[in-house]
């Protein structure tokens, strides 16, 4: 592997763009294969904190390079500390480019379309997708509202409607009185563009209309629990459809491949996630003696 080193010393704490080490580098304390046995100790003595984290996992596979782990992927940019430590609590598949490789567990809560007259009075459902429908010259006919729940009262044309968020209604995402329904059917049509100023402005549920909603849980790191974190899911490979990171074959030399984390460096990861704490930042020693960290052993 061709290596790209920095002094130590000479490095900017927080920015490792330059850092590349290999299992040579250290001694025995450098990093290992993926399927060397974990070794608790080994690992603790050698992660104290996240700038070792960073330093010496982080920045060695995913900083290296555009398309490692981040830039045009799923993530933000990785080469800084900064970044890495932003990922806390924001949203996975970020910038995805197709709505059906998003995944469901990064599916965010729809908003709610809700009838205000009409024999569906009082009707409520949460929004799958949103998607404009033209006539074969190509101007606007109406939009189709894929929803959880079909209305069951009976048909309605003309009805008035409006959008909810959290059960309180959003003027600003549109409303009015042009919704139509058929009982039953799940796709309601709005036939006045204008009462839908901004569709990009409504949450929808199901963005890759596979039927299934999501819940919002889904974040990158999400404190406490490292299981439920789409960056471990992503570096272990589990339970996700994209492909495992890091990405393979570098974007500048396709023989290059950075190896998947180590049992010991996927363990270390996840018992800062597993035991970070609110007050923590960039100096904060990472705990391995929590609750949550009890059945932590580097992999799924």
């Amino acid at each position: 592997m061709t290596l790209v080193l920095c002094a130590l010393a000479a490095c900017k704490v927080g920015d490792f763009s330059a850092t590349r080490i290999d299992a040579g580098t250290a001694g025995d304390a450098g990093r290992v294969t993926p399927d060397t046995p974990l070794d608790k100790q080994a690992a603790q003595d050698r992660f104290v904190t996240t700038t070792d984290l960073m330093r010496y996992t982080i920045a060695p596979t995913c900083a290296a390079e555009n398309n490692e782990c981040h830039s045009n992927e799923d993530f933000p940019d990785l080469h800084t500390e900064g970044n890495f430590w932003n990922l806390l609590g924001l949203n996975c598949n970020l910038g995805v480019g197709e709505r059906d490789t998003i995944e469901d567990y990064c599916e965010g809560v729809g908003d709610e379309i809700r009838v205000v007259s009409g024999a569906n009075q009082g009707f409520s459902a949460t929004i799958g997708s949103i998607e404009v429908v033209t006539d074969q010259d190509g101007a606007f006919t109406h939009y189709a509202l894929t929803v959880q729940t079909a209305p069951s009262s009976g048909n309605q044309d003309g009805a008035d409607f409006e959008f909810t968020r959290n059960g309180i209604a959003i003027a600003a995402l549109g409303g009015g009185a042009s919704l139509s329904i058929v009982a039953g059917d799940s796709i309601l049509k709005v036939t006045d563009s204008q009462h839908i100023p901004l569709p990009s402005l409504v949450r929808q549920g199901d963005e890759n209309h596979n039927g299934i909603y999501g819940t919002g849980e889904g974040t990158i790191i999400k404190a406490g629990d490292a299981r439920g974190s789409y960056l471990v899911r992503r570096l272990l490979h589990e339970d996700t459809n994209r492909v495992r990171m890091p990405l393979g074959g570098l974007v500048d030399n396709p023989n290059e491949v950075n190896p998947y984390l180590s049992v010991n460096e996927m363990y270390v990861l996840m018992s800062w996630i597993n035991c970070m704490q609110e007050s923590d930042g960039v100096a904060s020693p990472i705990r391995y003696d929590c609750v949550e960290n009890a059945t932590n052993e580097g992999k799924w």
